[in-house]
């Protein structure tokens, strides 16, 4: 990179920039929607500002409007190209480019070279994935129609050598319903107050949690984009933050780094980001903040991915008010906080904070979109570096593989269907995937997302990065663990890339069976086979083996022929044998479907929201019970098994979240048609429930709940220790699993589950009313917990129970001390869950 030129033209750059002159065809948002868009409690909401796309697409050559999808939904996702007329005529061909740019395999250096010389950046900028930070979909509006309609030679310079890919919204589902509580409450005490149900219909907050399995429509839309259709070779992604700190974040980020990251990404990072930070303060905006909180060690959200696919990916967050309210904050309620930055005061990645006063949403947008045009200025201003950077980096990732070197994934093992899946998610990824004679898949590294690659399919360590000598390591920003073969449950073994190979590909079709077949056998190791019993359910009868019975292993499934006819093309596209037989062994009992209830708390849970997107996505059909469904009572006409998600004991309880010691108490106060948690008229209806013959399942902490309100023969050993002396961020654990239980049909001696919460059972002799049964265990061992990522103190795991199943009267528990169903991500652990549901009705 020119390094040397990068300040004088930046400075040159900022002078050339008049006043926009505004063409008098385009109008502004505000003319447009006829509110004052910016302005204290004034929001648009998403089909608003989806008109006003389509308008300015309409009335200016510089902006193209188009759908890259659906959300979750139905809301319209669009995306506005917003470049030169000549460019956006030209679109396909910079399209073209930036592909070739990203894999240059095949490319001469003179054809590289012509590339970098005429092609255009391609900038990916986008807005509010977390719906309650609104501040960006309104902001969008406003910078879209300056680039429109100015005259000025700077800006036509920008959108000359740029296109601009701008998605005012991520989660349109979100914005809109944000947008609606907001103005429902205008005027009341609970304007600017939380919703209190997720703003993404599944995953709340965690949609920006999903770009390393790809589980939501959203997360898939813009992933095409990155990936499959445009490459941007630079990602902007808006957020917002707390309003008790600094105003703004900008890169570069705080440690720790993952090294597999190329060093010419974190560069630009760098660059960008301390140009953002100084047209900020050349703007007179204060309390901007560098090297903190915000790590670029982890790979779920949504440019962090990008970064192992060599793509520049760069974070913002700026302070928030409520939602569109104004605050007001006393410098006495400034605090610091977090890696970068312990006290709040003037330091190096610091030197200019904000001193407290007033904080409004126009003050959010300014901030935003200073820290915009100063990315659009560095991708015109360098467009040759950019471009040469994005060849350099898809380059070094082909070259940084030893010949022949790949990863197989064998088809031969225990769960086929999810070593497909897996294989299916590496391609959606824009990774290159092959397959040989075999069937088996195999993933060359020498690929320009070979350190994406290496990044997915191996057991992580988390650096233990110290600041100063003899202090604590610096602290993950999410989870320490993200291994996809070992979430998954699928076998991943390092080979030489053989000769012959063919792209890995779509099943073939439904093949007929043998005359003679009565009844089609599906065992019980893979947890893909739920959505094949859903299916099959629709057209005939499902039995299973509640024992082993000749070659048949406890927990297989049997189709009659018109259960396997309606469920033919589910297995085949899933990768599941059906295997044909002349008649049902003995032992083989009708299987119901399980009527699943899952518990809702008014305190909105992305635990609930997961469970109940995997829940449907395997057939399982729940129903939402929410406090007062619960507290009614008389639930066995309602359902045969309720989930209780990952929810603190409080929360169920009280309505009201977990404090710490020495935390503030004060929490908000709730509309009152949306206070209040279970109560003890809930906890006794659950009890009731259970005693006369239903199902509890009870996912990670939401377990005490249970143990005490039921007064189990269980205890949490881990429940007073201090984070001193046990940590386990978010990492994969080994736990050893009894398979002889129908909660544990089918799953092999051990496996890797995600545990992040100081949890693990010690059961007691129970009296005659009940009895107990470990399902799975942590090693013996020490040294044999930690699978992947970090922990501290795992020897207070060791010998203890990670999953208890219990009868209680009539009924039946399942206590699940880990996250077996962690974000939609831990294939290996679904069965605890599923198998749990099924149980309910053996």
């Amino acid at each position: 990179m020119r390094v040397r030129s990068f300040l004088p033209v930046l400075f040159l750059s900022a002078l050339l920039v008049p006043s926009p002159a505004p063409a008098a065809t385009a109008p502004s948002p505000s003319e447009f929607l006829k509110l004052s868009v910016g302005a204290d409690r004034t929001l648009a909401d998403w089909g608003q500002i989806v008109s006003y796309f389509r308008a300015l697409d309409a009335a200016s050559d510089r902006v193209e409007v188009s759908t890259i999808g659906r959300s979750t939904l139905g809301e319209e996702m669009i995306l506005a190209a917003i470049s030169s007329p000549e460019n956006l005529a030209g679109k396909d061909r910079i399209r073209e480019v930036a592909r070739r740019l990203a894999d240059p395999r095949g490319l001469s250096e003179a054809d590289a070279a012509a590339l970098v010389k005429d092609g255009k950046v391609v900038l990916l900028v986008t807005c509010a994935i977390h719906a309650s930070e609104i501040a960006s979909t309104q902001m969008a509006m406003e910078w879209a129609h300056a680039l429109a309609t100015a005259e000025d030679a700077e800006t036509k310079r920008r959108l000359s050598e740029v296109v601009l890919l701008l998605v005012p919204s991520l989660n349109p589902d979100g914005q809109r319903m944000e947008t609606d509580w907001y103005r429902k409450n205008l005027g009341t005490r609970w304007e600017g107050s939380r919703m209190p149900w997720l703003y993404h219909h599944y995953t709340g907050h965690d949609n920006n949690r999903d770009f390393t399995q790809l589980t939501q429509v959203e997360t898939k839309a813009i992933s095409r984009v990155l990936y499959h259709d445009w490459f941007p070779q630079v990602f902007l992604d808006e957020h917002q933050m707390g309003a008790s700190g600094p105003r703004m974040f900008v890169p570069p980020y705080a440690e720790p780094l993952d090294p597999d990251i190329h060093p010419l990404v974190i560069r630009e990072v760098n660059l960008i980001g301390s140009l953002m930070s100084m047209r900020l303060e050349q703007k007179g905006k204060s309390g901007v903040i560098s090297g903190w909180a915000f790590d670029a060690s982890w790979p779920g959200g949504s440019k962090n991915t990008a970064w192992w696919k060599n793509v520049t990916g760069i974070l913002t967050e700026v302070a928030s008010v409520r939602v569109a309210t104004p605050v007001e904050v006393p410098a006495t309620e400034l605090r610091g906080g977090g890696k970068g930055l312990v006290s709040y005061g003037t330091q190096v990645n610091f030197p200019n904070p904000w001193r407290g006063g007033e904080w409004r949403l126009r003050d959010i947008m300014d901030y935003e979109r200073i820290a915009s045009d100063a990315i659009l200025e560095y991708c015109a201003t360098h467009r040759q570096d950019v471009l040469s950077n994005m060849l350099a980096r898809a380059r070094d990732s082909i070259a940084a593989a030893a010949p022949g070197e790949a990863y197989r994934i064998p088809m031969g093992q225990r769960d086929p269907a999810t070593a497909r899946a897996l294989a299916a998610l590496l391609v959606e990824h824009g990774v290159d995937v092959k397959a040989d004679s075999s069937g088996d898949v195999w993933v060359p590294l020498a690929q320009p997302y070979g350190r994406f690659v290496r990044e997915m399919l191996e057991p992580q360590r988390f650096p233990e990065v110290k600041l100063v000598p003899g202090k604590d390591i610096v602290a993950p920003y999410d989870v320490t663990a993200w291994s996809l073969p070992l979430s998954m449950g699928v076998t991943v073994e390092k080979g030489a890339l053989p000769q012959g190979l063919r792209p890995w590909g779509a099943v073939g079709p439904v093949e007929a069976p043998p005359a003679g077949t009565v009844a089609f056998a599906l065992g019980p190791s893979s947890p893909e086979r739920w959505k094949v019993v859903a299916e099959a359910r629709k057209g005939g009868a499902v039995s299973f083996l509640p024992k082993a019975e000749g070659a048949f292993a406890a927990g297989t499934v049997f189709l009659d022929a018109a259960a396997a006819r309606a469920a033919a093309r589910v297995a085949a596209d899933l990768g599941l044998d059906l295997a044909p037989l002349a008649a049902l062994p003995e032992g083989a009992t009708k299987l119901g479907a399980p009527r699943v209830g899952l518990y809702k708390p008014w305190l909105a849970s992305m635990d609930e929201g997961w469970t109940r997107f995997l829940l449907e996505r395997y057939g399982f059909a729940p129903v939402t019970l929410d406090n007062a469904a619960i507290r009614a009572g008389k639930l066995a006409g309602k359902v045969d098994v309720i989930v209780l998600p990952d929810v603190d004991r409080e929360v169920l309880a009280t309505g009201t979240p977990k404090r710490e010691e020495g935390e503030m108490r004060y929490f908000p106060e709730p509309r009152p048609e949306y206070a209040g948690g279970l109560g003890k008229e809930g906890a006794s209806a659950l009890r009731e429930f259970v005693v006369g013959g239903g199902t509890l399942v009870a996912l990670s902490s939401s377990s005490e709940y249970l143990i005490e309100e039921l007064q189990l023969p269980v205890r949490n050993v881990l429940s007073r220790v201090k984070p001193e002396e046990f940590l386990c961020p978010g990492s994969l654990v080994r736990i050893e699993v009894d398979s002889t239980h129908p909660v544990t049909f089918g799953m092999p001696a051990t496996t890797p589950a995600f545990l992040n919460e100081p949890l693990a059972f010690q059961t007691a002799m129970p009296g005659a009313e009940m009895t107990r049964r470990v399902l799975a265990s942590y090693p013996s061992e020490a040294r044999d917990v930690l699978v992947s990522g970090w922990i501290r103190g795992e020897e207070k795991l060791a010998r203890n129970a990670a999953a208890v199943a219990l009868t209680y009267g009539k009924g039946k528990l399942v206590l699940l001390g880990f996250r077996a169903q962690h974000r939609a991500q831990t294939n290996a652990t679904f069965p605890f869950l599923f198998n749990a549901l099924a149980w309910s009705v053996m």
